[in-house]
């Protein structure tokens, strides 16, 4: 086709063939993308114009379309206005829509769609105003946009409009048999002559619409030189390689006639030879003033154009003809922009896939918006956190964290409190070294409960178990505390006020202790508490402040009555008490026969337990392995002995030395009447009371054995020899077995000691023995005692009270109940607007795949 049959007005004819019907459904597909928001999550392939104020922009836009656009002084175009074009048997009619993308605050619409805006339109003259009106409604959101439909002229002209720009888009989608399938926006004109905000803001509206899979029309008026357009420069930044830009010179017809230099420059430019591009340039030329005052047709215009080429030097004279005339422009964007949609769609089925894909996965992360009564709600929180706290103070499967560092806390406890028991020495003097205190200390402390686990207290491979040496309380130290005590009483009787001072004394640092106990359980607690607040009412910000405020709260209730019972139970252990009279003499005789027997030199009178020992020894870095009988004495005395066969071997340094002058003598009483005899380790009698003859004999026999100890024992006192320890224990054993035989079953090692005469510091250690007997009976109440009511007041009440405690103070079911439940559920506003934009992403991708589908496209 020539140039001048171009000019006929048939150029904006669609044609009925195969390759026409093809272009029609892919743009309209196109089309109806963009009119369901498609443009905010896809490339969708577009065409933009785009120009400098006053480049000739809204005629091209008139040429293209058929139709005249706004024009006034200044900037006219203040959102994009999309045309639609498309051919169609029907006569000619116009349909203008506004197309809501984004909200007021800039964020986009969760749905878009476009609403009509007046009625179809048959006359090319009433165009103008409602596209004037249509923008007025779009500058102005907060109108509803029907009041802007039958304003004049005069009216829109002296409206003040709430936004100077706006992203929304004006549509038209204009159709008749003089047209061709096309698809372009027409966006503001870049302007300079403004404040910074505002160029800034006209800037990135444009470059927004031109980024991507975007055919970019620049237009160049001729009467500037192409270096100082900056709607070339924002193509550049978006297209450095000219890849999707089209330049298209304007305004041929104002150059001057002497202006030969910028003719051949322009030429240069249109002949590919100055500023290349990928699809080069094209040159047009609009009526001007006068023309469109004398109201030119569309058809006359194309016809004036082509004439001005063929007339008009160097154009007439150039080697690329069919780069002149707006009908070369149109059918070569058409060519193109038909191209990308074929190349492009199967890329937006995959991509529109793999979002949709994606958005679904992030919203299954955010928790879910809350449908539910905000009362009803948050009463259901509050149940399952105090379920929650009730199972952590009970214990369980999954929740014995709490109880299991509760345990441990406890146990520590009753560590402290069993290193407070009174250090006393049953000699006049103090031993010679720490090591020996602290040995005896061990010897000596209640070790009857151990099972050999250690409550969870890691005391196994040092000597962390020996209680730290404290001074020694030694029988001086005793007897002079009963002197200084001494009021009334007759002679031999110890003030009962001696014994409570001393009992009181070890008591003293019991307060220091139960606190750092219950400090270490409210530690603990208070983590538990922060934890699963945390993890209830994360996303609550509101009712996750509040919650732990009353929490908070509770807590300090709690903590008062709790240490309130505590100081109850130390004050009532001041005044000394027990009903568990037999445990208390059984550990007096205990303590009394140690003593005694520690004042007689009797290395094997205080024995602690085999565990004990074993610590003891480890401690002391004993390596060597001592043979059984020494490890376990009196282990094989059978019946008889039964009450102590756990007992062990206590270490040297339990051992106090007598004065040097009588260090061949024991300190008191005379040397044991029972001589050695058989190994410890050597079977037990199979029977401790035999009948008749056999019981005569085996007695006699047992008499001639004592009666030849006895001589051997004198003997050797005679000769300043002390017995070792395994003569020691096989005459004990020999001794026990006698007596069992004799009808003495029942005796121990702690009973041979009662034979021994009195001692002059006998009163002393009767008060030793009474307030360290009284300590096991008081140790043991504490230890128990204080954790059971930090677990009943503490832990157990607060678990209990706080639900009724948190529905009080949140105000749950008072008035007002519902509007403070939904101040308390406001979500994090980042999470919120993350939620709607995901929901909005959604149901536009849906719809997307719905449209790809329908037109035929693989889901």
């Amino acid at each position: 086709m020539s140039a001048g049959q171009a000019s006929s007005g048939s150029i904006l004819t669609g044609t009925d063939t195969e390759y026409a019907q093809r272009r029609k459904q892919h743009l309209a597909l196109i089309n109806q993308l963009r009119a369901i928001g498609a443009q905010t999550e896809l490339d969708l392939p577009r065409v933009a114009v785009i120009g400098n104020q006053s480049a000739g922009k809204s005629s091209l836009v008139e040429a293209i379309s058929g139709i005249n656009v706004p024009r006034d002084a200044g900037t006219c175009t203040r959102c994009p206005m999309e045309c639609r074009l498309a051919s169609a048997a029907q006569p000619w009619t116009c349909q203008i829509s506004i197309r809501e993308e984004f909200a007021a605050d800039g964020r986009p619409c969760e749905i878009v769609s476009e609403q009509k805006f007046g009625p179809a339109l048959h006359d090319k003259a009433q165009v103008e105003l409602m596209l004037r009106r249509a923008q007025a409604a779009v500058l102005n959101p907060a109108v509803v946009s029907s009041k802007f439909v039958g304003m004049s002229l005069e009216e829109l002209r002296g409206l003040k409009n709430a936004l100077e720009f706006s992203r929304n888009a004006v549509c038209m989608d204009i159709s008749g048999p003089e047209m061709t399938d096309l698809a372009f926006v027409d966006l503001p004109g870049i302007i300079q002559n403004a404040s910074a905000e505002t160029v800034q803001l006209v800037e990135d509206l444009v470059k927004s619409h031109i980024k991507g899979n975007c055919l970019i029309l620049v237009t160049l008026p001729m009467s500037d030189d192409i270096e100082n357009q900056k709607a070339m420069q924002l193509a550049k930044q978006v297209d450095p390689s000219g890849l999707r830009t089209i330049g298209v010179m304007t305004k041929p017809d104002t150059l001057p006639p002497g202006s030969t230099k910028a003719r051949d420059n322009w030429l240069d430019v249109i002949e590919g030879r100055r500023f290349p591009l990928k699809h080069g340039y094209y040159c047009t030329r609009q009526p001007d003033d006068d023309e469109r005052a004398r109201g030119i047709s569309n058809a006359e215009a194309r016809e004036a154009e082509m004439a001005f080429f063929r007339e008009h030097s160097p154009w007439s004279k150039s080697s690329q003809r069919q780069r002149f005339g707006t009908a070369q422009l149109v059918a070569n964007l058409s060519r193109l922009l038909t191209q990308i949609i074929y190349d492009t769609m199967p890329k937006l089925r995959s991509e529109a896939a793999a979002q949709l894909t994606a958005c679904l996965q992030r919203l299954k992360e955010l928790p879910p918006a809350i449908t539910a009564e905000p009362t009803s709600f948050v009463l259901t929180l509050v149940t399952d956190v105090c379920r929650d706290v009730a199972a952590y103070v009970d214990g369980g499967p999954d929740t014995a964290s709490l109880v299991q560092q509760n345990r441990r806390t406890y146990a520590i406890f009753k560590h402290d409190i069993r290193g407070t028991a009174p250090p006393f020495v049953p000699s006049p003097s103090p031993p010679s070294s720490r090591a020996g205190l602290a040995r005896y200390a061990a010897a000596e402390s209640d070790d009857e409960d151990d099972d050999g686990r250690a409550d969870f207290v890691d005391l196994t491979d040092s000597d962390a178990e020996l209680p730290a040496p404290r001074a020694p309380v030694t029988l001086q130290d005793v007897r002079r505390h009963i002197s200084r005590s001494l009021g009334k009483e007759l002679p031999g009787n110890v003030p009962y006020g001696a014994k409570v001072s001393l009992i009181r004394e070890f008591q003293t640092s019991w307060e220091l202790d139960c606190r750092k106990c219950f400090v270490d359980v409210q530690r603990a607690f208070d983590a538990t508490l922060s934890k699963l607040v945390q993890q209830r009412f994360e996303r609550y910000h509101e009712l996750k402040g509040r919650m732990l405020q009353v929490v908070k709260a509770l807590l300090e209730v709690q903590k008062e009555v709790a240490w309130e019972r505590v100081k109850d139970i130390l004050d009532r252990e001041k005044t000394p008490f027990t009903q568990n009279k037999h445990y208390y003499q059984a550990s007096k005789d205990k303590f009394l026969s140690m003593y005694k027997s520690a004042r007689q030199g009797n290395a094997d009178a205080i024995q602690e337990p085999a565990m004990k020992r074993r610590k003891i020894e480890g401690a002391n870095g004993s390596t060597s392995a001592a043979p059984a009988a020494q490890k376990r004495p009196g282990s094989s005395h059978g019946g008889a002995t039964q009450n102590t066969g756990n007992k062990g071997q206590a270490p040297q340094a339990f051992q106090y030395s007598p004065p040097a002058a009588t260090a061949a003598q024991p300190a008191f009483g005379q040397p044991s009447p029972f001589g050695a005899g058989a190994p410890s380790n050597s079977p037990a009698p199979k029977s401790a009371a035999p009948a008749n003859g056999a019981a005569a004999s085996s007695a006699k026999s047992l008499e001639d054995r004592i009666s030849d100890s006895t001589v051997l024992q004198k003997r050797r006192l005679e000769a300043n020899q002390e017995l070792d320890e395994e003569e020691r224990r096989r005459a004990e054993h020999q001794a026990l077995t006698a007596l069992a035989v004799l009808g003495y079953g029942s005796l121990t090692l702690e009973d041979l000691a009662k034979l021994r005469p009195p001692d002059m510091y006998e009163e002393e250690l009767e008060v030793m023995a009474e307030v360290r007997a009284y300590f096991k009976v008081a140790y043991k109440r504490v230890i128990d005692d204080v954790p059971m009511a930090i677990e009943d007041k503490f832990l157990t009440m607060f678990s209990n009270r706080l639900q009724e405690f948190l529905l009080s103070k949140l105000g749950i079911g008072g008035p007002n109940s519902s509007a403070r439940c939904a101040a308390y559920l406001a979500e994090d506003p980042v999470v919120v607007a993350e939620r709607e934009e995901l929901t909005g992403k959604k149901k536009r991708l849906e719809a997307v795949q719905a449209e790809l589908l329908n037109f035929g496209l693989e889901s």
